[in-house]
């Protein structure tokens, strides 16, 4: 492994605006220092002050290559990941990669075990993990099935498998390394539990029929971007999984739990747009609450597939996008109001023309205060629906 020395350290820190590029091209002013390996810090550093902004803040931690950076939980689902798991217990990260899971789980619980198959990366883990006084984190160098099959039991498993087959991205769990259906009987027989998790890009119901004793399954969103699908799974259990809509804001987090047997037996009201138009966070749209949202809430449909609700009272803390409607429109440049300017926030939803068309149809540049629904009503009709932002 490359160790940097308190000079580049100290570049890095000094320049943290230069691009990866430019600093190639200045490569000859640094004749002994191994550029490829600074950029790649360079990159690191880039990605982690979003994504791990705490560990970002940890002088002198490393960084391997941006696909691990890519692929690794951010801060916000690695602490999250941590409260699921019980505090006394330790377990096993069957797919360690740049250990931001690893990490947060080893504050919540007695041990874990990080394994990882790429040396080098386990390399800048293990260095990493020392600098963050982590003590109670196990290493194995190799594939975490190999360590599976020799270890004692232990309280839980998590396996995050690897998105990537050949170099080419895959979602499906059963092209995904490790392909999880070949070894969940030596994961049943190491632990009662595994934490599972997978692209929001899978079907939740696909995977639940493929998947035996799921206990719960959590969907995460941070600000409003569906970022990955959690599935607990328990040995013995054989009810009906609750699923969990997480959507973690910078001051607040959303939460809405329900059942698919609850969706199914719900009954929606519909109504044409009344003085307030809900929008519910990404992550009650990926888990597919449709009926249940309204229900709780005592909101009406506007369309059977539009996805969007309404009411004539505000509802305070509703878990997604609240909008005060000013007009209802029909879809065509004339209907648009002159003091929009020529600016709104357009978004379509269950609507027959795709956003840039409308967009340029409407000669709307995106911005603004305002924002138009281009949506289907309980009528059948496409109408767009003007709004400002709830300030209630």
């Amino acid at each position: 492994m490359n160790f940097l020395s308190d000079e580049q350290f100290s570049f890095l820190e000094k320049n943290p605006n230069i691009s990866p590029s430019e600093l190639m091209l200045n490569s000859s002013k640094y004749p002994n220092w191994n550029m490829k390996f600074i950029a790649q810090q360079l990159v690191g550093r880039i990605l982690a002050k979003k994504k791990i902004p705490t560990l970002f803040e940890t002088n002198k931690l490393y960084y391997p290559h941006r696909i691990s950076m890519e692929q690794c939980s951010s801060e916000k689902t690695a602490m999250f990941k941590a409260n699921i798991l019980d505090v006394d217990s330790s377990g096993i990260d069957l797919t360690g990669g740049f250990g931001v899971d690893t990490y947060y789980i080893s504050k919540q619980v007695k041990s874990i075990v990080y394994c990882e198959q790429n040396e080098d990366l386990s390399a800048i883990v293990n260095f990493n993990f020392s600098q963050l006084n982590r003590e109670n984190i196990q290493f194995y160098l190799g594939d975490g099935l190999n360590y599976l099959q020799n270890c004692t039991p232990v309280d839980w498993i998590y396996i995050d498998p690897s998105r990537r087959k050949d170099k080419i991205k895959v979602y499906d769990l059963s092209d995904c390394i490790p392909n999880i259906f070949d070894h969940l009987k030596l994961i049943f027989r190491k632990s009662p539990v595994l934490l599972l998790k997978t692209s929001p890009l899978l079907d939740i119901k696909k995977t639940l029929s493929d998947l035996s004793t799921v206990k719960r399954v959590f969907v995460i969103s941070v600000d409003n971007d569906c970022k990955e699908v959690l599935y607990l799974l328990n040995k013995n259990y054989e009810g009906e999984p609750s699923i969990s809509c997480h959507n973690f804001k910078s001051i607040q987090e959303e939460i809405f739990n329900f059942t698919f047997s609850n969706e199914k037996e719900c009954i929606s009201h519909y109504s044409s747009p009344k003085k307030y138009l809900y929008e519910p966070n990404a992550s009650i749209l990926k888990a597919g609450a449709f009926k249940m949202i309204g229900k709780h809430f005592g909101l009406h449909k506007i369309h059977p597939n539009s996805h969007l609700y309404t009411s004539d009272k505000y509802i305070n803390r509703f878990p997604g996008r609240s909008f005060l409607v000013q007009e209802i429109v029909s879809p065509n440049s004339k209907s648009i109001p002159s003091n929009l300017g020529g600016k709104a926030n357009l978004k379509c939803r269950n609507f027959p023309i795709k956003i840039d068309f409308l967009r340029k149809k409407l000669n709307i540049n995106d911005g603004g205060e305002y924002y138009i629904f281009a949506t289907t009503l309980n009528c059948d009709k496409p109408r767009l629906i003007l709004c400002k932002k709830a300030l209630c």
